[in-house]
């Protein structure tokens, strides 16, 4: 189960709703399964050029490349590898862990896509190396306005397994 305060997840949602209709993205850190901190990564995904969408496969990438470069964020994101370097400084720096990963779906479920597990087990291939934590991977949701959703899951082996969230009261 993932603590998270209810501020974060406010915090979450907001910077879903102000991206949209582009997805969001970012970082989340603190320890022992609580969250006390969230970093608001740059997508990207926007300012690459065709080539660059060489992570993307199958129908994402026939997507991608029928849409403008604008366009391509409203399904996608890419996270800024700088500013997820700072952000992963100033983690070990507070001494605190990476917890997971956060995007928005503006239109869809708060459920991985196939894009999603893909991305999450390109990082796993790497995390290993780097001895950094298992991350989550949680989505809010837009899809019904008025009411987002949020969900965490924990992928491995190309599966997602959905992880309890607890709202906590922020200090």
């Amino acid at each position: 189960m993932l603590h998270i305060p209810s501020g974060i997840i406010q915090d979450m949602i907001t910077h879903a709703r102000e991206l949209a209709p582009h997805e969001c993205c970012g970082i989340l850190s603190g320890e022992n399964q609580s969250v006390t901190e969230t970093y608001r990564i740059t997508n990207i995904l926007a300012t690459m050029s065709e080539q660059e969408l060489y992570r993307f496969e199958g129908a994402k990438l026939s997507d991608l490349k029928h849409l403008s470069p604008e366009e391509r964020a409203d399904i996608a994101f890419q996270m800024d590898a700088r500013e997820m370097a700072m952000a992963q400084r100033d983690i070990r720096s507070k001494e605190r862990d990476l917890l997971g990963f956060y995007h928005s779906h503006t239109f869809s479920p708060a459920r991985p896509s196939q894009t999603d597990i893909t991305i999450a087990m390109e990082f796993e291939s790497y995390r290993k190396k780097l001895n950094l934590p298992e991350p989550l991977h949680l989505i809010v949701s837009l899809e019904h306005t008025k009411s987002p959703d949020i969900r965490a899951y924990r992928i491995q082996d190309s599966k997602a397994t959905e992880v309890l969230i607890k709202q906590i009261a922020s200090e």
